[in-house]
């Protein structure tokens, strides 16, 4: 078998691998220093038989994709001038048609969500809300149920969570697969997610999108779910009929 093909077959059975973790999966059947290992794995990536899921992590393809998407005006409208203004402050955003790609049971969501830290969440709800936006801070189960229609383009003001996940889109920042998947577990106004059809949105996000393990279950750490999370990935990902 070639070096290539060793590794791939080492790297299979693990969703996703840091150098170390391949190195040590590899064990005296193919010794490689580590220098020698990187430029197989860079030259791997660039023929599409690994991706690079973040630095110095990568995943076999297997024909899943990297989430990477790209927020529409609205949401770029958002970020750019709130992090305009408080620069020194985290903030995401994203919409729901991001969701749909792992539903089952398809629900309506044309809400744009803007993440900030909660010292400003506030300040961000009044400031749309005086320009007239349709907008809701930190919205729950109840609330949505009397007064959203999740089709008609509200503005979700929700608190960002510290260290969470972010990747940038452009020069917007918008969240990880990873923490997409934990919020969706979470979070109150994603009531309609959880239970059932949340085992369905993790077979469907695994079986179509590198997840980097790693990632999932640190934030799913600071939002205190590890356990539950780490059970439905492992347990629930493929076995959906």
């Amino acid at each position: 078998m070639t070096i290539e093909g060793q590794i791939l077959e080492a790297a299979a059975s693990m969703d996703s691998f840091s150098v170390a973790e391949l190195q040590e999966r590899l064990g005296t059947a193919l010794h490689l220093e580590r220098p020698r290992l990187n430029w197989y794995l860079a030259r791997m990536a660039e023929d599409g038989k690994i991706v690079r899921v973040a630095r110095g992590t990568y995943a076999v393809s297997s024909g899943r994709k990297l989430f990477r998407p790209e927020p529409g005006q609205k949401a770029a409208g958002l970020y750019r001038r709130f992090h305009e203004e408080f620069p020194q402050m985290g903030i995401c955003v994203y919409e729901g048609p991001w969701l749909f790609r792992f539903m089952h049971h398809l629900s309506s969501n044309q809400v744009t969500y803007i993440e900030v830290e909660k010292d400003i969440a506030e300040t961000v709800f009044h400031r749309l809300q005086d320009e007239g936006e349709t907008v809701f801070l930190r919205p729950d189960a109840d609330l949505i149920y009397k007064y959203v229609n999740m089709d008609a383009g509200a503005v979700f003001v929700k608190s960002l969570t510290s260290e969470s996940p972010l990747q940038t889109a452009g020069e917007t920042k918008v969240p990880t697969l990873e923490k997409l998947l934990v919020d969706m577990y979470c979070d109150p106004d994603f009531f309609y997610l959880q239970g059932a059809e949340y085992h369905r949105i993790m077979h469907n996000a695994r079986s179509q999108y590198v997840i980097n393990q790693s990632r999932l279950l640190r934030y799913a750490r600071r939002r205190n779910v590890a356990g539950a999370i780490q059970t439905i990935y492992e347990n629930c990902a493929y076995d959906i009929d």
